[in-house]
């Protein structure tokens, strides 16, 4: 199996900066993020101050935290070259009055079709 014909792997999906990723694949990584994000929440919350349990909670919360943030930057860089915009774009997710707005617009609206100056196709690394 050549190069071309091997899917991309999840560490080049969640962590990768190069490439293309369409509208779907964008969303669905989002979602498992937030959902992830939820669940360590959730434990938090639900053990009680005084378990040392709580400890332990709350660094998995802040680990995953921290991962899920860098991957979702890596997820929006791929969707703006999706789009043909430049990069330093993903800087609008950090700014509060903005992030939602430029959230909704990544997730609706349509990548280049064709090849562009990112990659030839959708949801492959860059070759």
């Amino acid at each position: 199996m050549n190069d071309a014909d091997r899917p991309p792997s999840l560490s080049w999906f969640f962590f990768g900066w190069s490439g293309r990723v369409s509208r779907m694949p964008f969303a669905l990584g989002w979602g498992f993020w937030l959902m992830l994000v939820s669940a360590f929440l959730t434990q938090l919350v639900m053990t009680p101050h005084e378990e040392p349990m709580f400890a332990v909670w709350t660094m998995l919360f802040l680990a995953v935290g921290v991962v899920s943030s860098i991957s979702t930057v890596m997820l929006s860089v791929k969707r703006l070259h999706d789009m043909a915009l430049p990069s330093p774009l993903v800087l609008c997710l950090f700014v509060p009055a903005v992030s939602l707005f430029a959230l909704v617009a990544f997730l609706v609206w349509p990548g280049t079709p064709g090849a562009n100056a990112h990659g030839a196709v959708t949801n492959r690394p860059r070759e």
